[in-house]
C-alpha cells in the first residue's frame, strides 16, 4: 500500500500491520546455534521446534509487530522482531506477507 516511506532496501510497510508468519520453526536456542557457523546466504530455520515453556507445543516463528503494539508495552515492533505461536493460532493481529524469490534462485 505504500503508506510510508521504503526503508533502506526499497520495502515499504514491514511492520505494523499484524505479526507475520514466517516458515521456521521456532527454538529457543536458534540463534546460538547458528552463531557457530560460517555466514550463510538465505539461512533455513531449524528441522524442528523446541519452546522450554512449552516444550510440547510446536510453534513457528513471528515477525514484524501488529498494529496493537505500542512503544509503551511491545518491545517488538520493528521486522527483526521474533516471536512465538503455534500455527493453530487465530488472532486478529496475525496474518501472513506474500513473497516471491528471484529468477535463478
Amino acid at each position: 500500500m505504500r503508506s510510508f516511506p521504503p526503508n533502506g532496501y526499497g520495502l515499504y510497510d514491514m511492520t505494523g500491520n499484524v505479526w507475520e508468519w514466517a516458515q521456521d520453526w521456532y527454538r529457543f536456542d536458534a540463534y546460538a546455534r547458528r552463531a557457530s557457523k560460517s555466514v550463510l546466504a538465505n539461512p533455513q530455520g531449524p528441522a524442528d521446534s523446541f519452546d522450554p515453556e512449552e516444550p510440547y507445543i510446536q510453534k513457528r516463528v513471528q515477525r514484524g509487530g501488529s498494529f496493537l503494539c505500542d512503544d509503551g508495552y511491545c518491545a517488538s515492533y520493528r521486522p527483526s522482531a521474533r516471536m512465538k505461536a503455534s500455527p493453530d493460532t487465530g488472532i486478529s493481529h496475525t496474518g501472513f506477507r506474500c513473497a516471491m524469490s528471484p529468477r535463478g534462485e
